[in-house]
């Protein structure tokens, strides 16, 4: 690079100095030729033309020309223009006869020109001009010459050195930073120089490497000049095979024994001889690899196969059941009492569980069948059998491999079972198929006294049956299909309506009148029974407001809640809006719960329990006897009144052992300072003898059925008028002598 640079500067120096001498000399030159050239010519032709005028007046005055002074100077000072000359007449003595001149500067350009008389000489006319004017510019044009000639020469010296010197260094900071980036690649970077080998094959000899290359991939300094055969023991010798007549990149994975470590080189060449050989380890990318793929494929928990690994498997196992004329379960199954451990011991709790859970059934399956975990408590087993016998043996030794206990935290639980089967190709033909239907199969196993159950196409009807009343379950609620109806509660003592009972029901377009068994458990599992729940509560403060504004007496209005709609919904808002918008004395309102929801979260209960004690709303038990019937949330909860469930009325006059319960029941509520309801009456004798026993008001179809609006409205006009026409006798104890409303 140095040698170009000085040969370059040496041309440009000659070249800039030919160039400003040529502007320097040849300008000036040429004017001063071509002026001097014209001033000649103009002298010539001034000279000869002012001859011939004194020759003519030599020949007209022979002998006395010479005197005529005057004459002469007169003829020598005639000008054809401005520029000053000199002219001057000499005899040939060399005397001056006249002259004619002007100031002029020297030095002087002169000419001699003869005047003849007859042929013969007689005198001479010299014709002189000043040089000094063009002189002058000459100089002047040197002077200029010489200044464009020095910037000509400074430019040419300069601007191409300053280009070579900007060039070299550009290349020298390509250079710094090749060999910054070179010295810096966390990749090693090994360069080899080609040489001849034996026979057609080429050597690789390495010739320098990055530090990378030395302290990560083991590359040493005394390496230099050894054959890639050499270095590193042979490990990138299959690059020196990979390159034999490739001219384009290679790319090879090498693994070192003994070290585990995975690399990736990648070979190209480089022009001149050279190959570059890119190194990278890719180990903990490759475990990283491994472990995404195993997270994709497996569950993190148990490392069982997961719902994708488990459906590809199926797809192979279907595969095989078809070219052999086999049959394949697919047995699928979640935990009994997983939930209630989990909640209570912790999810920690619960994760050694299905860890245990999965162990136990991995040493269960064999090595055949397919065994994976789809999520929460839910497994799957695929399995390759003769007859749907086998399948029952599979799903026995299952559930006999998961019965024992499980000791977690230093207590033995106990976790069951509910499997579902469903068989290929009988149930289903695809593994999407096949998974749904043994999941149909799976929850009607979970029916008391089944542990497995064989998927039937009636379970697949019934399961579309409960989707489609689901779907029509929330387009009643958008389309306003429900109503209520009106169940009267009499006072036991006066035989008056104390209370009416909210009841909703479902007026289905296609169904006709849908009673409430049929989906009210669906609403509750589902969830649609909060909104609806919602829509009753706020529609039976509305409907009682009305009531009470067209002139009926007043009441309470009692609502079921749902243990789900109390513990999932802010019910306490829901009353103050309720109690907002329709204007109802919430001291009317009666809230019916049920044991179950009062036991679920104690602490949550009772905060809500106390915050609408202290809106003034009666709370009630509903079907009291039947759930847990703890003293203890009758102690510490604000309960007012007690229902006792149907089950006890129906027999409470033949059965002695109903009548002690409905009695300890009575006898409770009244220590406690508690209302008492009994609903279910149907006979005279259970409403005397609840009566008689202390029971203060009685429900049931002995007096009223369900009632609409408009015929609960009529009901509770009657009364009044009796209640008007025998205000001026007293109250009367009438409980038991004739139903208000005869069934």
């Amino acid at each position: 690079m140095i040698r170009h640079s000085q040969s370059i500067r040496r041309s440009t120096t000659l070249t800039a100095g030919i160039l400003s001498a040529v502007l320097t000399v040849v300008p000036p030159a040429i004017y001063f030729v071509m002026a001097f050239s014209h001033m000649t010519g103009v002298i010539e032709t001034e000279g000869e033309i002012n001859a011939r005028v004194v020759g003519t007046l030599v020949v007209a005055n022979p002998r006395m020309w010479e005197f005529e002074e005057l004459r002469l100077n007169e003829l020598l000072a005639r000008r054809s223009t401005e520029t000053a000359e000199k002219r001057v007449l000499y005899n040939l003595k060399g005397q001056v006869i006249a002259e004619s001149s002007d100031k002029m500067l020297p030095p002087l350009l002169s000419k001699t020109f003869p005047v003849h008389d007859a042929g013969h000489q007689v005198a001479n006319l010299v014709v002189s001009r000043s040089l000094a004017p063009t002189l002058m510019v000459t100089a002047l044009l040197f002077c200029l010459g010489a200044l464009a000639a020095g910037f000509t020469f400074f430019r040419l010296r300069t601007v191409p050195l300053r280009a070579i010197e900007n060039a070299y260094r550009s290349l020298k900071q390509s250079e710094e930073k090749y060999r910054s980036v070179y010295e810096s690649l966390n990749e090693g970077l090994a360069l080899y120089r080609t040489v001849p080998g034996s026979g057609t094959d080429i050597d690789l000899v390495l010739a320098d490497m990055n530090p990378a290359a030395s302290s990560v991939f083991g590359f040493g300094r005394d390496d230099i000049g050894k054959s890639i055969l050499q270095v590193q023991g042979g490990l990138f010798a299959p690059v020196r095979e990979a390159l034999q007549g490739a001219p384009a990149e290679v790319s090879l994975e090498l693994t070192q024994e003994g070290a585990g470590r995975v690399f990736v080189v990648n070979a190209f060449p480089m022009g001149d001889g050279m190959v570059a050989t890119l190194l990278e380890d890719v180990t903990e990318k490759k475990r990283s690899a491994e472990q995404l793929e195993h997270l994709a494929y497996y569950d993190s928990l148990t490392g069982l196969l997961n719902r994708r690994m488990l459906l590809d498997r199926m797809e192979h196992t279907i595969g095989i059941a078809q070219r052999e004329g086999l049959k394949m379960a697919t047995l699928f199954f979640d935990l009994n009492g997983f939930k209630p451990i989990n909640d209570t011991m912790g999810h920690e709790a619960g994760d050694q569980i299905l860890i245990e859970v999965g162990r136990r059934l991995k040493s269960s399956v064999r090595k055949k069948d397919t065994l994976a975990r789809l999520g929460g408590d839910e497994f799957v087993v695929v399995a390759t059998l003769d007859t749907e016998d086998n399948a029952s043996c599979i799903a026995q030794n299952l559930l006999r491999k998961l019965s024992p206990v499980y000791e977690v935290g230093g207590r033995e639980v106990y976790v069951g079972a509910s499997i579902g089967i469903s068989v290929y190709p009988d149930d289903g033909t695809t593994p999407e198929t096949l998974l749904k239907n043994a999941d149909i199969a799976m929850y009607n196993a979970k029916k008391p006294g089944v542990e497995f159950c064989f998927y039937s196409a009636q379970m697949n009807q019934k399961l579309q049956e409960r989707t489609r009343l689901e779907f029509e379950l929330w387009m009643a609620l958008e389309r306003e299909e429900f109503f209520l109806e009106y169940q009267p509660i009499m006072d036991a003592r006066t035989g008056r309506i104390a209370a009416v009972e909210a009841l909703v029901r479902w007026m289905s377009p296609e169904k006709g009148r849908v009673m409430p068994d049929s989906f009210i458990p669906l609403a509750e599992a589902t969830g649609i029974i909060i909104p609806l729940g919602e829509w009753v509560l706020k529609t039976a403060c509305t409907k009682l407001r009305q009531w009470l504004d067209a002139g009926c007496l007043p009441l309470r209005m009692s609502v079921n809640i749902s243990g789900c709609q109390f513990m999932r919904s802010e019910l306490c808002r829901l009353v103050e809006e309720a109690a907002e918008q329709t204007g109802v004395d919430l001291a009317l309102l009666e809230l019916e719960l049920t044991e179950t929801c009062l036991v679920k979260d104690v602490e949550e209960t009772a905060a809500k329990l106390w915050h609408l004690k202290g809106l003034n709303v009666s709370i009630g038990i509903d079907d009291f006897g039947t759930g847990y019937s703890s003293l203890q949330y009758l102690k510490n909860f604000p309960i007012d009144h007690l229902k006792i469930d149907r089950a006890f009325i129906r027999n409470v006059c033949e059965l002695p052992d109903e009548r002690a319960i409905v009695d300890a029941i009575i006898g409770i509520a009244k220590a406690m300072e508690l209302h008492v309801i009994a609903e279910g009456v149907e006979t005279l004798d259970q409403a005397e003898y609840l009566a008689h026993r202390g029971c203060d008001e009685l429900q049931g179809y002995y007096y009223h059925r369900p009632l609409s609006e408009e015929r609960l409205l009529e009901v509770l006009r009657q009364e009044r008028e009796r209640f008007e026409q025998g205000s001026g006798a007293g109250d009367a104890v009438i409980v038991g002598a004739v139903p208000t409303q005869p069934v």
